[in-house]
């Protein structure tokens, strides 16, 4: 065991430090059509997965946002989930849904992509209320400024 595997706690005693992970080699292969397949899909993530209940969460979402019998939700583990759906205009409708919750907790939901990442995905937007705004701060821009996302694009509504 090399010294680098070690770490000194308090005390004096060495103890054995974390395993590097296990490393998995794919070949390289043509997924366009793997990728293209998941076009139609959302993909979302419980903010805490022990207070909400993955079954109820893949019954009721279809049925809130009124798409029942076309979307298909499915269980990805460790609080993730995929919901499948027929058409573009489905997903254009629930995505203006956002912010996204369930059992009083947040989740995260977005348009599926090719990410690898422990905490994909994390991307929440709130709506913030703001209450008696001072005259002299009441100019559109400034108000338009507040209600842009972190990646500046705007977003209408309520």
């Amino acid at each position: 065991m090399t010294q680098g595997q070690w770490i000194t706690k308090s005390g004096g005693k060495m103890v054995e430090g974390p395993k590097p992970g296990l490393k998995i080699s794919v070949p390289r292969f043509d997924n366009s059509g793997l990728i293209a397949s998941y076009a139609k899909t959302l993909i979302g993530r419980c903010m805490n997965p022990p207070k909400q209940a993955m079954k109820m969460l893949l019954f009721m979402l279809p049925r809130i946002w009124q798409v029942e019998g076309r979307v298909v939700g499915t269980d990805l583990g460790r609080g993730r989930f995929q919901f499948a759906f027929e058409s573009e205009e489905d997903i254009v409708e629930v995505l203006n849904m956002e912010p996204f919750h369930f059992d009083a907790w947040m989740i995260s939901l977005v348009r599926w992509k090719p990410v690898v990442e422990v905490n994909y995905p994390s991307k929440i937007i709130f709506w913030v209320h703001v209450l008696d705004i001072p005259l002299q701060f009441r100019r559109f821009k400034l108000l338009k400024c507040w209600r842009c996302s972190r990646e500046g694009s705007w977003r209408g509504g309520h």
